[in-house]
Formats: structure tokens, C-alpha cells, sequence
């Protein structure tokens, strides 16, 4: 008690608001229901603070901001390292003078360890580590009216979870040039990125079963990188604009083929590209992209798989790549625009049963289309409207049907068939 009455003390000593300088402040509190607030708010050169606690239903409350004076180059330091079970730390750095840098770590130990970061204006860098059982981070970069107008700048947020599961990481970036990385190992984590603004980068990194990543973005030159590496997973993204790319990652170390894992991706806007890659059995890809330039890879090498991809509304030169290795898998490329050109390749690697099912709809200028499959029991449907289309069918196995329409000027379809009770049926 005597200890913890100490400890205490220096805290609300060096805790004061500073009038003039920066401030500085350290604590350090060892035991168990310790709390500790640290206010360092209207200082010149911004404030500095060092939260150390280990024990038991730790808390800990920091706020930093300059005086808004516009004086010299203000800059927040904000370290919260907390081990023990029940933690929880708040930050909030808030500055008014251009080209302050606010830095922040939060490092936790322990159980159940709770993280709330809150960030505005310019130079703003946060860094979450966390570890054990049912921890969560929230973490919020700009806006604040995007920051009276000078757009809320240049923000960049790194969480680190790890433990047994039950991770929770949100991060909300406002601004130009965001950057945000999560990295979780741990059953059932989930990761929610949404990003508004300009050149803003989402990386989401998950090892484990029944893990969830969702980024949303919107703005211009956006990009998104997901990688799940374990079973009955879910990737989301969606993304608004200009310029924007995502690439998906679903597989296993070692060959072991996850099961059950889902992407959906949403493009909307110009020149966006989406490249998924799945190494699952039962895996479904949904890839909706709208906008011009638009251009999709879907990988899949698992068995039961099914992958879909739309472009419409007009799309223009967009271009569809979609190979599956695996049985009973089933892709369809449904497209609407000019210049569109989609490929289809299905085979198994070690043929014992296949069933796949492909199908091609593509409305628009100088369209082409190819379908190749290895196997049995096959079927492809190639659908073309527009003027300049070119199909390929080549099916070797038994029991294929083809069927290949095309109504229109200068169009060429080749069909090539082995093996038995194989049926075509074109119309040109």
C-alpha cells in the first residue's frame, strides 16, 4: 500500500500540465488496481510521457496536445507499457501546429488488455503490441473536421497481436497518405481497416482459424494486401476511386490445404486491379469491379471452389485471369464493356474425379474468351455480344459439353474435344 500510495503520488506530480517548455512525465507502479492519468495539455513544445505498470487491473489515461501558439516544432512521446491481467490504456494526442510529429507506443502483457488510441493532425505514429488472451485496439488517425482543412496528414498505425485469440484490432485513417499494418496470430482475430483519403496503404497480416479481415477504402491510389493463412477464414475489402489495387493471400504453410475460406472484393472507380490467391478446399471468391482498367486474377487450387467475377456498368478494358486446380469447382466471369478479354484454365493435378463447370458472359468490343479444362465430366458455356469476338473451347476427358454463342460481326470460335460422349453446340 505504501508503495502504491508512492507511486501515486509522483504521478500526479509529474503529471501536471506544463504552462511553459514541454512536458515531462514518468511513472512507474508496481502492484495490483493501480491507476494512473497523465494530462499534459497547452504545452509549447508539446509532452512527453512514460507510463510504466505491472500488476493487476492496471489503467492507465494519457493526453498530450501543444498550446496551439504555433511557437518552434512541437513533438509528443507517449510509451504505456503495462503487464499483468486486466489492463487498459487510453491515448489521446491532439496538436494545432503544423509539422508536429505525435508518437505513440502502447506495449501489453497479460490478459484481457484493452487499447485506445486517438490521433489528430499531421505527423501522427502509432504502435500497438499485444499479448495473451482476448485483447482489442482501436486505434483513430485524423479528421477532426480533416483537420480544419489541411486534410488531416501522413498518419501510420502498426498493431501486433498475439496469444492464444480472441484479437481485435480497428483502425480508422482520415486523411492523405495513411498507412496502416496489423499483424495477428490467434484464432478467431479480426481486423477492421477503414481508410478515407488519398495514398492510403492497408496491410493485414492473420495465421490462424476462424480469423476475419475487412479493409474499406476510399479515396484515390489505394492499395490492400491480406494474407490468412489458416481455415474457415474471411477476407472483405472494398474499395472507392481511383487507382486502387487489392491482393488476397489465402494458404497454408507446409501444402495443407485450409478449409473454407471466403473473399469478397468490391471495386468501384478507375484503373482498380484485384488479384486473389486460394489454396482451400470449399473456397469462394466474389470479385465486383466497376469502373475502367479494371483487372482480376483468381487463383484457387483447392477442391469444391467456386469463384465469380462481375464487371458491368460500362466497364472498359477489363481483363479476367481465373485457373483452378481442384474437383467439383465451378467459375463464371460475367463482364460488360470493351476490350474485355477472359481466360479460364481447370484442371487437377492428380486427376481422380472432376466435375468443373465454366462459364463466360462478356457483352462489349473485341471481346475473347478461352476456356481450357483437363478432366471429366466437364462443361463450358462461352456467351459473347459485340463485334471482334474470338472463343476457344478445349476439353479433353469424358462427358464434356461445350456450348459457345455469338451473335455478331467477325467472330471466330474453335472447339476441340477428346474423349467420349462429348456434345458441342455453336452458333455464330
Amino acid at each position: 500500500m505504501k508503495k502504491l500510495l508512492l507511486s501515486t503520488v509522483a504521478a500526479l506530480a509529474l503529471a501536471t500540465p506544463a504552462l511553459a517548455s514541454n512536458s515531462v512525465s514518468t511513472v512507474t507502479q508496481t502492484g495490483a488496481s493501480n491507476g494512473a492519468t497523465v494530462d499534459q495539455t497547452g504545452s509549447i513544445l508539446g509532452g512527453d510521457s512514460l507510463v510504466d505498470q505491472s500488476g493487476n487491473g492496471n489503467t492507465a489515461d494519457v493526453s498530450q496536445s501543444d498550446d496551439g501558439s504555433g511557437a518552434s516544432s512541437p513533438m509528443n512521446f507517449s510509451d504505456i507499457l503495462q503487464s499483468g491481467d486486466n489492463n487498459s490504456a487510453t491515448l489521446t494526442q491532439d496538436t494545432s501546429t503544423l509539422q508536429i510529429s505525435s508518437n505513440s507506443l502502447i506495449d501489453q502483457s497479460g490478459d484481457d488488455n484493452v487499447a485506445d488510441v486517438t490521433q489528430l493532425d499531421d505527423w501522427q505514429s502509432s504502435t500497438v503490441l499485444q499479448s495473451s488472451d482476448g485483447n482489442t485496439a482501436t486505434v483513430q488517425q485524423g479528421d477532426a473536421a480533416l483537420a480544419l482543412t489541411d486534410d488531416s496528414y501522413g498518419n501510420t498505425s502498426n498493431v501486433l497481436q498475439a496469444g492464444t485469440g480472441g484479437h481485435s484490432a480497428n483502425v480508422l485513417q482520415a486523411g492523405i497518405f495513411n498507412t496502416s499494418n496489423i499483424q495477428q496470430t490467434g484464432d478467431g482475430a479480426i481486423a477492421d481497416v477503414s481508410q478515407t483519403g488519398n495514398l492510403n496503404f492497408s496491410q493485414v497480416y492473420q495465421s490462424d482459424s476462424g480469423d476475419v479481415a475487412n479493409v474499406d477504402q476510399s479515396g484515390d491510389n489505394n492499395f490492400s494486401l491480406i494474407n490468412q493463412e489458416g481455415t474457415d477464414v474471411l477476407a472483405e475489402v472494398s474499395q472507392s476511386g481511383d487507382d486502387n489495387s487489392s491482393s488476397i493471400d489465402q494458404s497454408s504453410p507446409g501444402g495443407v490445404r485450409p478449409v473454407d475460406s471466403d473473399v469478397f472484393v468490391d471495386q468501384a472507380g478507375d484503373a482498380n486491379d484485384s488479384i486473389v490467391l486460394q489454396r482451400g478446399n470449399q473456397a469462394l471468391t466474389t470479385v465486383i469491379q466497376t469502373g475502367d482498367a479494371n483487372t482480376s486474377e483468381v487463383w484457387n487450387y483447392g477442391n469444391r471452389s467456386e469463384s465469380y467475377v462481375n464487371m458491368r456498368a460500362g466497364a472498359d478494358n477489363n481483363t479476367v485471369f481465373i485457373e483452378q486446380r481442384g474437383e467439383d469447382s465451378y467459375a463464371e466471369v460475367d463482364n460488360f464493356g470493351s476490350n474485355n478479354a477472359a481466360e479460364i484454365y481447370q484442371r487437377e493435378d492428380s486427376p481422380p474425379t472432376e466435375n468443373f463447370f465454366a462459364q463466360i458472359w462478356q457483352d462489349g468490343d473485341s471481346n475473347t474468351a478461352l476456356i481450357d479444362q483437363d478432366g471429366n465430366d466437364h462443361s463450358a458455356l462461352s456467351h459473347q455480344f459485340g463485334d471482334n469476338n474470338a472463343s476457344t473451347i478445349m476439353q479433353t476427358g469424358t462427358f464434356n459439353s461445350a456450348h459457345v454463342d455469338q451473335l455478331s460481326n467477325s467472330n471466330v470460335s474453335m472447339v476441340t474435344q477428346a474423349g467420349t460422349g462429348n456434345s458441342v453446340y455453336v452458333a455464330q
